[in-house]
């Protein structure tokens, strides 16, 4: 810790107008450990600068860097007539941003993330999506991964876009929303049996980060039917790159294709009917007068209808489970084991009690 840092803790002390013991009972340390920590000798662990800074009103950033951080825009995706207020959002997404920031802080060294595609400047919304779809997959196919093939579509999300996606609990009516910043790029999913309906969440919401467009909370109805160029964008983008042209045209084997083509492209891609059946429309493969008879259909009755059974009940399992970004899980795993940190940031981002997580740990230890 560098001597700037040091000296803005010894501005929280000095604002508290607390003893220095009191001050070290305040964030679970002893007095010597704080001396010796004031003096350069030790470093203070992350729980220690956390309670300084919930102590102070600040953030570890600030004792760290100086600076406060510039809250993120967000994204997201819901189907209420009025959207969740942001700030509740915010609550939720700063679990795991704070849990990526103390990851850096603890390996002393800045994430890199990959550089996204660009985003072209063409004449229009849907050439822009087009585009981004396109390097998008191509950048997938050279990692050896698949959109389609691949069982679990966040998995590549993470490994490919150096996006975090969690899986959890989000206000009432909300699909997902994404937080992008220089530092972390996050996608959060709503838990549901509605599989399919999530996947096009996700995709919808990498389209907003690969866009770098990411902006305040907005409703919208799906399939959307908002104003906003970014939506416009971000549902093209979603239904071009979970349903390659290329691909599409494949599996129908030409236009009009009958109910069980249908219902079987429904499962290859694994996505809902009438988002196959919008897009067999604008790639000119479908009557547009068919498209309204998917629109009561679920994509698991097309599961069910062709006997893929197991589709559901993989997707089910997958898409209902919460789920933590295993880049921050393992990494606090890895830090806590190494007594470089205490249990309580990993508490933090299992959204768990500290001693349920210590005795999850060290059962025999904790009786």
């Amino acid at each position: 810790m560098d001597a700037a840092s040091i000296e803005r803790v010894r501005e929280i002390l000095d604002s508290t107008g607390m003893k220095n013991s009191e001050i070290a009972g305040a964030i679970a340390t002893t007095p010597d450990k704080l001396s010796k920590s004031l003096s350069g000798v030790r470093k203070f662990t992350t729980t220690e600068l956390a309670l300084l800074a919930e102590l102070a009103g600040t953030t570890v950033e600030w004792i760290l860097t100086g600076r406060h951080r510039a809250s993120p825009a967000i994204a997201a995706r819901t189907a209420m007539a009025a959207a969740p207020h942001t700030s509740d959002i915010e609550t939720i997404a700063r679990r795991f941003s704070e849990a990526s920031d103390q990851l850096t802080m603890l390996s002393e060294s800045k994430r890199e993330l990959r550089v996204l595609p660009p985003l072209r400047h063409v004449w229009s919304y849907i050439e822009q999506a087009n585009e981004l779809a396109a390097d998008a997959l191509a950048a997938i196919s050279a990692s050896g991964s698949s959109v389609v093939s691949r069982p679990s579509l966040v998995d590549v999300v993470e490994e490919v876009f150096s996006i975090d996606v969690a899986v959890t609990s989000l206000p009432k009516g909300l699909d997902g929303c994404s937080w992008q910043t220089d530092e972390q790029r996050l996608i959060m999913l709503q838990p549901t049996d509605r599989w399919a309906r999530q996947r096009f969440t996700l995709a919808h919401e990498l389209g907003h980060i690969l866009a770098a467009d990411a902006q305040e909370l907005i409703a919208e109805e799906v399939p959307s039917h908002s104003s906003l160029e970014t939506e416009k964008r971000a549902n093209s983008f979603a239904a071009a790159f979970l349903m390659p042209e290329s691909e599409v045209e494949a599996q129908i084997g030409g236009s009009d294709p009958d109910d069980e083509q249908f219902m079987r492209a429904v499962c290859h891609f694994r996505v809902s009917p009438i988002a196959l059946a919008y897009r067999l429309q604008n790639l000119r493969l479908l009557d547009p007068s068919k498209v309204e008879s998917w629109k009561a259909v679920t994509a698991e009755t097309c599961a069910l209808a062709t006997g893929d059974y197991n589709l559901v009940a993989t997707e089910r399992a997958r898409s209902g489970a919460d789920r933590i970004p295993p880049r921050l899980l393992i990494g606090h795993l890895a830090q806590y084991s190494t007594r470089k940190t205490s249990v309580r940031p990993l508490a933090s981002l299992m959204d768990r009690d500290p001693e349920e997580i210590a005795e999850l740990l060290h059962p025999v230890d904790a009786k």
